[in-house]
């Protein structure tokens, strides 16, 4: 049986998550994890990143030619998990995003819904280029992000309207 053809590389940068869930009181040490064909990879730890960590990682995937029916190749599937210094590390949240669209535009930038099965978990922030093999490419480099740059690397400011929590009279 002969090997897949590569048609180009998926580059996925896993930049930050937001309101992840947090099995327990002290801040968590939360990393990213994708997988494509079978191929699984994953992010930095952000040391007490907590609900709101930011990685701004790179990770690259090669894509296969789309083989028959089997549509599992054109599944990214990304996960959080909280990094566990004694045991098995505790999954936060998981989610998948179909890379058909990006294969054909080249691109994607967009929030990606984590689950598990007791529900919503938070949200995973991806950026993804898509750089097929048949296109002379000079070199693999990043492009400029749809968040503006002040948000991009940004931890969520303060959750109160004014700033800080009204104190009882």
């Amino acid at each position: 049986m002969s090997k897949p053809l590569e048609i180009g590389t998926l580059v996925v940068v896993v930049l930050k998550a937001r309101h992840l869930h947090q099995p327990s009181f002290y801040k968590q040490n939360p990393y990213a994890q994708a997988s494509l064909s079978g191929l699984t990879k994953r992010s930095k730890v952000d040391q007490k990143g907590g609900q709101h960590p930011v990685w701004d990682d790179e990770l690259r995937f090669p894509v296969l030619a789309d083989v028959g029916k089997d549509k599992a190749n054109r599944i990214l599937e990304v996960g959080c998990y909280k990094d566990e210094q004694r045991g098995e590390d505790i999954l936060l949240g998981k989610g998948t995003v179909n890379i058909e669209e990006t294969l054909k535009t080249g691109e994607f930038d967009d929030w990606v819904p984590l689950e598990t099965s007791a529900g919503s978990r938070g949200e995973l922030y991806l950026e993804m280029t898509f750089y097929a093999n048949a296109s002379p490419s000079p070199s693999v480099t990043r492009r400029p992000s749809k968040l503006t740059p002040s948000d991009r690397l940004s931890r969520p400011g303060s959750y109160y309207p004014q700033g800080q929590p009204s104190q009882p009279s």
